[in-house]
């Protein structure tokens, strides 16, 4: 039984450490600068991919339920390298949108389902009340991955001096998350009940019953979802502010060509940032102990997420460039010590046959955020400068953290697991 156990456990490392080299993800900014793009054009892409997951992002998780969710993960980790092929051969804004599709539709399919996985699987060996130290170790597997991708990248930019061919580098890795999929036990996709209208109606009315019935699970929802946002949102902010510290910076101005000096940059940086990741995801649990309460801990880490935003923009008005880039670390740390947290919560309140369509659902409401301010940055980032971006970001922040806290989860996961 052990055996199996950690089987599992290497195998769900496995899928966070192959799914997160996305050697393309340090350079993404950039990349799209050099094809001419500017930050608001590269925020209604990135609004476009927001908009399509929220489209798409509860059929795909009511599809993973009912028709299976090893077959949802293998349609995700062949969207994705559809949407890689794209970006390695064409250069132009539309071409660029069409490629979003598909990454969306990878994005849709994938996210929600492999935690309600895992979740399954933790159920399905009695032991779930591990989910919190086991996401937290399956994640720290894929921050591994992400540091390991940054200095390839980097070395990779270096080499051939061009940020299309991290997109080719990509399909490797997802190749072989697809074929892992495959490897996946049958009784991880849950209880299918066939792919039909009717079904899938009925499961996502009888999903969203639950939201209705404890308003607290949908505050609970609206704030990890609005905090996601500004993270996945304003991280890829941090290869341009990177830029702008590699071409004064004394230890690279050895390194005649620019685009080498913000590759080396770029992918060290990452690099760490992507370690301390690994590193704070471990600790999630520790820290929830030492606090002493799961909703305190995730509100205090709101104050502190909203804080750093505006340390980045106060940084960057006063030109002082490395600390924002090191606030930066801080943003990465405060992600996956909450993240974790968030799940296991999730995990315990949400009905298990509903586990994929409402894990999704928060991610469509996180992608709701996405639509909106992704294009709001971008335009301030072009018109006023990055710290103002920032600055907007920070109060929104604020804001919500005041408005909408969240309670105590301790007596909501109790009432909703007696109800």
């Amino acid at each position: 039984m052990w055996s199996h156990k950690r089987l599992m456990l290497w195998r769900f490392s496995a899928y966070g450490f192959l799914k997160n080299l996305k050697f393309f993800e340090p350079f993404l900014y950039l990349f799209f600068w050099a094809n001419g793009l500017n930050f608001f054009q590269i925020g209604l892409l990135i609004g476009l991919r927001e908009a399509l997951t929220f489209i798409l992002e509860i059929p795909t998780g009511v599809i993973a339920d009912i028709s299976g969710r090893r077959k949802a993960m293998s349609i995700a980790f062949g969207s994705y390298i559809t949407s890689f092929v794209i970006f390695y051969y064409f250069s132009s804004f539309g071409i660029f949108a069409f490629a979003m599709v598909f990454f969306a539709m990878g994005e849709t399919f994938r996210s929600g389902t492999h935690k309600a996985m895992i979740m399954q699987h933790l159920d399905n060996e009695n032991i779930p009340e591990m989910k919190v130290e086991y996401y937290g170790l399956t994640r720290s597997a894929s921050r591994l991955g992400s540091a390991l991708s940054a200095l390839l990248a980097g070395m990779i930019v270096y080499y051939f001096q061009s940020y299309n061919i991290i997109f080719l580098v990509t399909i490797v890795p997802y190749s072989m998350a697809f074929v892992l999929m495959l490897t996946y036990p049958k009784e991880l996709d849950g209880t299918p009940c066939g792919a039909s209208v009717t079904n899938a109606w009925n499961h996502t009315k009888n999903s969203f019953r639950q939201l209705i019935k404890y308003p607290d699970l949908s505050r609970m929802l609206v704030n990890a979802s609005i905090y996601d946002s500004f993270f996945k949102i304003s991280k890829d902010y941090l290869a341009p502010v990177a830029e702008t510290l590699a071409i004064t910076l004394p230890l690279l101005l050895f390194i005649e060509v620019p685009e080498q000096r913000t590759a080396i940059l770029v992918g060290v940086v990452y690099f760490f940032v992507y370690i301390n990741s690994f590193f704070s995801s471990r600790k999630s649990v520790s820290l929830m102990k030492r606090v002493g309460d799961m909703s305190r801990a995730l509100n205090l880490l709101y104050f502190f997420m909203a804080s750093t935003f505006i340390a980045i923009a106060l940084f960057l008005f006063i030109d002082i460039v490395w600390l924002s880039v090191a606030s930066f670390f801080f943003i990465f740390t405060l992600y996956n010590l909450r993240k974790p947290m968030v799940v296991g919560f999730l995990g315990d309140v949400i009905e298990p046959q509903s586990r994929a369509t409402l894990l999704s659902g928060e991610n469509q409401l996180r992608s709701v955020t996405g639509i909106v301010i992704a294009p709001i940055l971008g335009f301030l980032a072009d018109t006023q400068g990055i710290s103002i971006a920032f600055l907007f970001g920070a109060l929104v922040l604020f804001t919500v953290a005041v408005i909408l806290p969240i309670k105590d989860t301790s007596r909501m996961g109790q009432r909703y697991n007696t109800a």
